[in-house]
């Protein structure tokens, strides 16, 4: 889903290196009074090749020092050796980097108040909020989920922020840096600290937290939010969802930006407009799947439905094309163009045919969907999203006839003679988790039962830390399971526990909104789990022989890297239930 623009933006076909060295020149001159620095958006390990190539990129540019806005490792985790280990990754993603690096602490970095310290460890007690200087420009560095006080400054740093204003009054241009961009902020008095800053020569204010790019100006000030390479659910940068950072140009009170993007462009910081990133839903969609049947099963000839609407005010044109490497496949028609009205939607349909064969969830073909874009600056570009082949894993559920006893064992005879996911994986890929995890599934006429036993080579080393009123269990060991059963391809009910029994559950209507039993178990070489979930809590009538539900199991082995595993490979977070299994009932 990428984006080819034109009019002002400078494009980078052929050799980027080149490009990069013309750049190098131009902007970072060598007048001894002038001065580069380079800001980084999230990375926090969601798209490694992409940050990795942007801290090469960097490097090339060879910028006096680099700031970085804060999630730089996943966390969420109460472990400490778990938050060292991925401070040691982290640490190795920017060993390229030949130049000064200042961190900003995220809330995936200092989560919990058992890996808060642990920040302190690796760059110094006094970088959870600090300043320096640089050739006369004063650089500010604040945390906001200082001490587990999320998403504000508290007084103490308050207070210390305005007596360093106050001392660097003085100094030719002020920046400021913090994680979570409080002004856009609702709930957050930002009025009375924007105040405070234009007293001062604060020429720009750089966050992130969001994964969008932003860019506004008020009295002076300019306000950043960027995203080096966290997760997007869309992707286009003149609607504010893009992978890039920030060059920043000193001159004295001169200061320049430019953004320079993943997919290969340089854009001046205005060429997306404020808010753009809240209208991406009406012109782009996540990344979408097409059903179809198992071809390992069998040729495959079917019809297939692709769902079309304009949600702008203005005509849209959308072109749709195929694209796959493999020509086994065929699809008629191979491509359409369709214009729709405000408000229209339109099916557009395809019949796909291939023969009997294995092919890879990655190889398999795709529809590209694109439309031209102009924003309101007069900036032209291409929007474009995908429809991708997918066929499900499926499982099955069988009717429980007799009492079932809730454990965590699952060693009744019952559990002996319901089909298992016996394999879970590590990537799209395709790559087996080293370990053997089975999961099983009954159901009678009030509940629905999962059994979910792991191999566990040592159990002594097993994380169970999730406590308090939003016990963090995805950052311990854990199982989980995800229910969409009306498969909608969009609501879903998650479960999840770790070793100890503690659980934390979400579903269409918020946190905590169900109820559900589950015992655990830790034996010599695994540890297992029972789950029986009533349909009522769920909201779901009780399934009939033949009926589907969507569904997806994952696990979560800290000793391991990565830890995560799923039955069908989906993203992190935001979850995509587009990707998930099926279980059918027997």
């Amino acid at each position: 889903m990428r984006a080819k623009h034109q009019r002002k933006i400078i494009s980078i076909p052929g050799i980027y290196f080149l490009l990069i060295v013309l750049f190098s020149l131009c902007v970072f001159g060598s007048v001894a009074s002038e001065f580069k620095f380079v800001v980084w958006g999230d990375s926090q390990f969601h798209n490694p090749k992409t940050f990795e190539r942007i801290v090469r990129e960097t490097e090339l540019l060879k910028p006096s020092f680099v700031i970085h806005i804060g999630d730089m490792i996943h966390g969420y985790t109460y472990d400490p050796d778990n938050a060292r280990r991925q401070w040691r990754r982290f640490k190795k993603q920017i060993a390229p980097l030949s130049v000064p690096f200042y961190p900003t602490p995220g809330n995936h970095d200092v989560t919990t108040a058992e890996i808060e310290p642990v920040y302190g460890e690796v760059w110094g007690n006094d970088h959870y909020f600090y300043s320096f200087n640089f050739r006369g420009s004063h650089f500010i560095v604040l945390d906001t989920y200082l001490k587990q006080q999320f998403d504000t400054i508290p007084d103490e740093e308050m207070e210390w922020l305005k007596n360093d204003l106050e001392k660097n009054k003085n100094a030719e241009n002020i920046f400021i840096t913090f994680h979570s961009p409080l002004y856009l902020n609702d709930k957050y008095d930002w009025q009375s600290v924007h105040n405070l800053l234009k007293q001062y020569p604060v020429r720009a204010i750089f966050t992130g937290h969001y994964h969008i790019y932003d860019y506004r100006v008020r009295d002076g000030i300019s306000y950043f939010c960027i995203n080096s390479s966290g997760n997007m659910l869309y992707y286009n940068h003149l609607l504010g969802h893009s992978h890039h950072f920030l060059v920043v140009s000193v001159n004295g009170k001169e200061v320049n930006y430019a953004v320079v993007t993943a997919d290969n462009g340089i854009y001046p910081p205005a060429a997306v407009v404020p808010d753009a990133y809240k209208k991406a839903s009406d012109y782009l969609k996540d990344e979408q799947t097409i059903i179809i049947p198992n071809p390992a099963k069998g040729s495959i000839l079917t019809s297939v439905e692709v769902p079309l609407e304009n949600k702008t005010n203005r005509v849209r044109t959308f072109v749709l094309n195929w694209e796959t490497d493999d020509f086994r496949w065929s699809f008629e028609p191979s491509g359409t163009r369709l214009t729709l009205s405000p408000g229209e939607k339109k099916v557009v349909e395809f019949l796909v045919s291939a023969p009997k064969g294995t092919f890879s969830r990655e190889k398999l073909p795709k529809l590209r969907v694109s439309s031209p874009y102009k924003n309101e600056r007069g900036w032209k570009t291409t929007l474009t999203y995908y429809y991708r082949l997918f066929y499900p894993p499926e499982t099955t559920a069988k009717r429980l006839n007799v009492p079932l006893t809730i454990d965590g064992r699952i060693d009744e005879q019952v559990w002996k003679k319901v089909p298992a996911i016996s394999q879970l994986f590590l990537d799209k890929k395709g790559t087996p988790a080293p370990e053997k995890t089975v999961v099983k599934v009954l159901y009678d006429d009030e509940n629905i039962y999962v059994g979910i036993k792991g191999d566990e080579p040592n159990p002594k080393g097993l994380s169970a830390k999730a406590h308090g009123d939003l016990p963090l269990v995805f950052g311990d060991d854990d199982f989980e399971l995800f229910f969409d059963t009306n498969r909608d391809l969009k609501t879903f009910y998650r479960l999840m526990v770790n070793p100890k029994g503690t659980v934390l559950c979400s579903g269409p209507e918020g946190l905590f909104s169900f109820k559900f039993e589950v015992k655990t178990y830790v034996g010599d070489k695994f540890w297992s789990a029972e789950f029986k979930i009533p349909y009522k809590e769920i909201k779901t009538k009780p399934p009939k022989p033949g009926d589907v539900w969507g569904v997806n199991v994952r696990r979560h082995r800290q000793q391991t890297e990565p830890a995560q595993r799923d039955w069908s490979k989906m993203r992190n977070f935001p979850y995509q239930p587009q990707y998930f299994g099926l279980l059918k009932f027997d």
